[in-house]
């Protein structure tokens, strides 16, 4: 007869863990879900290289450690209310019919000083509670509709954290002040074209005068002709030159060399010129 009870409260246990694995489960997968679109204000990866014959290199998603938590915690923690009600109670209330008789020897078994412990009736007492405990069922101390239910349930999480994790969807939660992720980023220029001046540089603005005066030279260049060594001399004598002289000539092309269009290409050239010119 104690080994029945010691039955009964295995079974009793084993309901309880399966009710809360589950239910732990769908909190695990919740979590997940809702700490990866929501941006958090950690590191996004976690290495686990802590781990025993890890590469440091290998990595997770941060919100896969604060999942499992969340999830250890909601099945301690319903596994412990569960457990508030004596698994033999608890066995008892699921089937009535037993309820009375397993009560009365569980309570002859418990009291070691009891002379009729042992007597014939209490024997067949203990007899007819054996028989009855083989026809019950500990089936009904899981509440199957809601294990159904909550199995169903983590089916369509696990799909949406696989879809999640996929899209990397991301919404800026405790790590902004608001407003989609990204608002932040770059966006396309809108205007592609040029802009009013005024729009890049502000309102224009009066400048006060300095008092100190410098002295700026300006010389013509020698020469009647455009070739690169008068345009040096020109940039050399207006002050600003360093030691090595610098050459500003025209666009050309070399007279030597063989190039396909060369008319086209002087005639552009002088195009170009009577526009400075002008």
């Amino acid at each position: 007869m104690a080994d029945a009870v010691s039955e009964v409260r295995r079974e009793a246990v084993k309901a309880a863990v399966v009710s809360s694995v589950v239910d732990a489960a769908v909190a695990t997968l919740l979590a997940n879900i809702a700490f990866r679109v929501v941006e958090l204000p950690v590191q996004s990866s976690v290495s686990l290289g802590f781990l025993p014959r890890v590469d440091p290199a290998v990595s997770v998603h941060v919100a896969v450690p604060i999942a499992l938590a969340v999830g250890l915690l909601v099945g301690v923690a319903e596994y412990l209310i569960l457990m508030r009600v004596p698994p033999v109670e608890q066995f008892e209330a699921v089937n009535p019919s037993v309820a009375e008789a397993l009560r009365t020897a569980r309570d002859l078994v418990a009291d070691e000083g009891n002379p009729n412990r042992d007597s014939r009736m209490s024997v067949a007492l203990y007899d007819d509670v054996l028989s009855r405990l083989r026809e019950s069922s500990s089936v009904e101390l899981l509440p199957t509709r809601r294990i159904v239910g909550a199995l169903l349930v983590a089916l369509l999480l696990s799909a949406g954290s696989i879809q999640v994790a996929v899209s990397d969807i991301q919404f800026e939660g405790l790590a902004g002040d608001g407003g989609p992720a990204g608002e932040g980023l770059d966006q396309p220029d809108e205007e592609t074209g040029l802009q009013n001046g005024s729009s890049i540089l502000g309102d224009p603005e009066d400048v006060d005068a300095g008092s100190e005066q410098l002295n700026a030279t300006v010389a013509g260049t020698g020469g009647s002709g455009d070739g690169p060594e008068s345009s040096a001399a020109a940039y050399d004598s207006t002050g600003y030159g360093g030691d090595s002289a610098v050459e500003s000539q025209r666009a050309g092309y070399l007279a030597d060399d063989t190039l396909e269009e060369a008319d086209l290409i002087r005639d552009y050239t002088l195009k170009i010129r009577e526009n400075d010119d002008e």
